[in-house]
């Protein structure tokens, strides 16, 4: 027998005598407990992850607001330093843009959602009656 001077995954587990440990069900526990997991992430966050465009709107307009006055200002000053610092503030002027019309598709999109999901039950209401 082979002594392992390292502490090598292979080395240790060739130091393990017994039997491999069996397979994993099917349907495991985790997979039931991360749904617990997720569904209390929900109740903790009040649901906030199906509303996240609530939350990209404001740091999208202040990205915006920074971008403006960054462009206004690098693009004011010339110099040959100042390059990286202009790519920067069109970076943030864009990356602003984006965010804003990010959260209007979403929040028009949700909108759009409800208002369908509205107008198929008042069809359902109307044919059940």
């Amino acid at each position: 027998m082979t002594v392992c001077k390292s502490n090598s995954l292979s080395c240790l587990q060739a130091a393990k005598p017994g039997p491999p440990p069996p397979p994993p069900p099917p349907y495991s526990e985790a997979a039931a407990d991360s749904t617990a997991t997720l569904n209390k992430l929900a109740l903790a966050t009040g649901g906030a992850e199906k509303s996240w465009h609530r939350c990209v709107f404001p740091f999208g307009a202040v990205a915006l607001v920074i971008g403006i006055a960054a462009t206004c200002i690098t693009f004011k000053f010339r110099g040959p330093h100042m390059d990286i610092a202009k790519a920067v503030s069109v970076a943030a002027l864009a990356a602003g843009a984006a965010m804003l019309v990010a959260a209007f598709l979403c929040w028009r999109s949700r909108r759009e959602r409800q208002k369908r999901r509205r107008e198929e039950a008042e069809a359902e209401e109307q044919g059940g009656l």
